[in-house]
């Protein structure tokens, strides 16, 4: 990509889209300072700075310092609908913050691109021109018109007037309309194309060269920055999934009327490029042009190029490939450095913190964090009451903990197999087995896909009415952070009396080790508090013994003795640290980078090995929306000529590790031994179990990684295409 002359480019909001995007096509021969606020981000070759775009003083300094030759001020909210419900935050972002910009720029002579919107226009006739009125129709295209005058005062300003599309770097839940396309239609899920809002759409990198060219010229005043001819947004949605061999029978035509939108948009926001394309002395991209290069950058691999730079500075860094691993970086290290120097290393206020913000992330009312998946299970047994003489039901293909906890307090554990299609405890199986021992049912949501859940509640609970008595739904969600389940977080209980969630190293987010149960009943919540700590309560609402808990002071007054506590069960020291807790609200924060760095690597994997025989596809059900844990193939190893162990050591020695995920429980001879359980028990579970691989799968892999672990299998199975049918 060209670049600039050796300039020193400033970008302000560079976590959007826009702003990373541009980032990334100047970096190379510039030296270039990104300003983020709240997102932070990392791009390889910039220098990035977390500056508040509200903060007069801060953004003068930091302009100051910096010296920029040109500055791009992307800064902006950008939610049409955000910017009506915080109107006051709108304006401060958007309109004071240009305003700082500019007074912060008064002396220096670099030059100010602003880059404003499309909604400034009517939206009426379409085809505006840079003289046309502007008529905002929203508060966020008011804000916008009030920047462009804030801008304008500024003598060397270009004020571009764009509407576009490109590639996040920053997985948020706003992502370019293109992207919101294409995930729709990857995951086989319908999606709605306006046919009556028209528009002219530009590839951020297209706009990126304009801006390129426009900054040489040293233009100034107000320019459209779109392609030359436009579509409504049904044509562009239709258009995407013929650029990328989608099918296109999954868009259905609405018009925006019917939308529910709370704030109003213009219907066509064409705009003329005439302006431009003569201060230029170049033709403007035409849509179908610009979506060609949107395309020839997916096919090769710039998404993952750009969120590769993300991790790319995590750790540990290893020669070999890994099946799964965490990732670390330097914020996390010093987030935990933070507590190693505060007055609280163990139950302190991070414990707290990161209980709230897995509510927050779950939708949950109450969280308990603990020192693992596995005491995790175990409280949430302990707190269903779970003993001697009951039964609980858990899916034999799962970590062992899954039914070591039904064990730990005295009860049987029961299998329910699988459902071959998604690998999850199938609910008609669970039904088969119910019975009036059944005190809890535990759900394993394998590799990251949610169980089905409203089956299984519904189950439950007219077994809860047949057999008299409670019969609990606890999730095993220790590969699902982040999964959601007919549009509800896992974790947010709301098929089930608790949820427990794991921290694993390999999984979602780190603590170490480190666990979690959420639960929106308060009195399961206090019950499993009191397990984690030992059965001990210091909370004088609670005391079995409140004559015992105060004392008289010499003037008769009652005090509480501060000393006093009570052991009222038999619990656990299942507590955690400060210290993790510090690490998992720094990884809390990147879970939707580590969530879309996952499903980059998923579609790529999906995409090369869909063309080898003999192999099965993980599948994604449509009413689930997975943050995927795992990659497991399922391979006829019998029909390709070479056994998984063979398989899996010609990978090894190319420095790829993969591994089996799970040996079905009931195989293991503590249960064989103990529960009477053998072979040919679960004819599913054990037939997955025959065929199943799991591939190195973690947000940390790099496209080279993951290049390597697909031209591997593909060579290795090559190998034996004569066996292949």
């Amino acid at each position: 990509m060209a670049t600039l002359t050796k300039k020193r480019i400033l970008i302000t909001g560079v976590s959007g889209l826009l702003g990373n995007n541009l980032a990334y096509y100047f970096r190379k021969n510039n030296t270039v300072l990104g300003l983020y606020g709240q997102h932070r981000v990392a791009i390889p070759g910039i220098e990035v700075k977390d500056v508040n775009i509200t903060d007069p003083g801060a953004v003068k300094a930091v302009i100051r310092k910096f010296n920029p030759d040109v500055v791009f001020h992307c800064a902006a909210i950008t939610d049409i609908d955000h910017c009506e419900r915080d109107q006051d935050l709108a304006y401060r972002v958007n309109t004071l913050g240009t305003r700082h910009v500019v007074r912060a720029l008064a002396g220096t002579g670099a030059q100010l691109v602003h880059l404003s919107t499309d909604a400034v226009y009517a939206g009426d006739t379409g085809e505006h021109k840079e003289t046309d009125r502007l008529t905002p129709r929203s508060f966020y295209a008011k804000t916008k018109c009030l920047a462009e005058k804030e801008a304008l005062k500024y003598k060397n300003a270009i004020v571009v007037r764009t509407s576009f599309y490109g590639w996040n770097l920053i997985p948020r839940e706003k992502k370019s309309l293109a992207e919101v396309i294409l995930e729709h239609l990857q995951n086989g899920k319908r999606f709605k194309g306006f046919t009556d809002v028209h528009t002219g759409i530009i590839y951020t990198f297209d706009l990126a060269s304009l801006l390129e060219a426009a900054t040489r010229k040293g233009l100034r005043g107000v320019y459209n920055f779109v392609c030359r001819d436009s579509a409504t947004k049904y044509e562009f949605a239709v258009k995407i999934a013929r650029a990328f061999g989608r099918n296109e029978s999954l868009i259905d035509p609405i018009t925006i009327d019917k939308s529910h939108l709370t704030a109003r948009r213009s219907k066509n926001l064409t705009l003329s490029t005439a302006k431009l394309a003569k201060a230029l002395k170049i033709k403007i991209p035409k849509l179908e042009e610009s979506l060609r290069n949107f395309h020839r950058d997916f096919k090769e691999g710039l998404p993952q190029v750009l969120r590769d730079g993300l991790l790319a500075e995590n750790y540990p860094r290893l020669d070999i490939i890994p099946y799964g691993r965490q990732s670390i970086d330097d914020e996390d290290i010093a987030a935990v450095v933070d507590v190693l120097k505060s007055s609280n290393i163990t139950q302190g206020p991070k414990v707290v913190e990161f209980e709230s913000q897995l509510c927050e992330i779950t939708g949950a009312k109450f969280a308990v964090a603990v020192n693992s998946g596995t005491s995790a299970l175990h409280l949430a047994c302990l707190a269903a009451g779970v003993k001697p003489g009951d039964e609980v039901i858990t899916s034999p293909i799962t970590f062992v903990a899954s039914a070591n906890c039904a064990v730990y307090c005295g009860a049987r554990p029961v299998f329910a197999d699988i459902e071959p299609r998604i690998i999850n405890i199938d609910p008609q199986q669970v039904q088969n087995r119910l019975n009036a021992k059944t005190k809890a049912v535990i759900p394993v949501h394998f590799a990251g896909q949610s169980a089905d859940m409203q089956s299984i509640r519904r189950i439950t609970e007219t077994a809860t009415g047949k057999f008299g008595h409670k019969i609990y739904v606890i999730e095993d969600g220790s590969h699902a952070l982040g999964s959601r389940y007919r549009n509800n977080p896992v974790g947010s209980c709301a098929f089930s009396d608790m949820t427990i969630l794991s921290f694993h190293p390999v999984k979602h987010i780190t603590t170490g080790e480190g666990g979690a149960v959420m639960t929106n009943d308060e009195e399961l919540f206090n019950r499993l508090k009191l397990f984690r700590s030992h059965g001990i309560t210091s909370t004088p609402d609670n005391f079995h013994y409140p004559d015992e808990a105060f004392s008289k002071t010499a003037d008769g007054k009652s005090i509480r003795d501060p000393w006093y506590y009570e052991q009222q069960v038999l619990g656990h020291n299942y507590r955690i640290t400060d210290i993790q807790c510090a690490l998992g609200l720094s990884q809390l924060k990147k879970l939707n980078v580590f969530r879309q760095r996952r499903k980059d690597i998923f579609v790529h994997y999906q995409e090369v090995f869909r063309e080898l025989p003999q192999i099965s596809l993980p599948v994604e059900e449509k009413d689930r929306d997975n943050n995927l844990h795992l990659y497991v193939l399922q391979i006829d190893f019998e029909k390709i000529g070479i056994s998984r162990a063979e398989l899996m050591v010609r990978l090894r020695e190319k420095s790829i590790l993969t591994q089996v995920h799970y040996i079905p429980v009931h195989l293991q001879p503590f249960y064989r031994r103990n529960f009477g359980y053998k072979p040919g028990d679960f004819p599913v579970a054990e037939e997955y179990y025959k065929r199943c691989l799991s591939l190195p799968f973690f947000p940390a892999m790099q496209r080279e990684d993951v290049l390597k672990v697909t031209q591997a299998l593909k060579e290795i199975l090559g190998a034996h295409k004569w066996t292949l049918k």
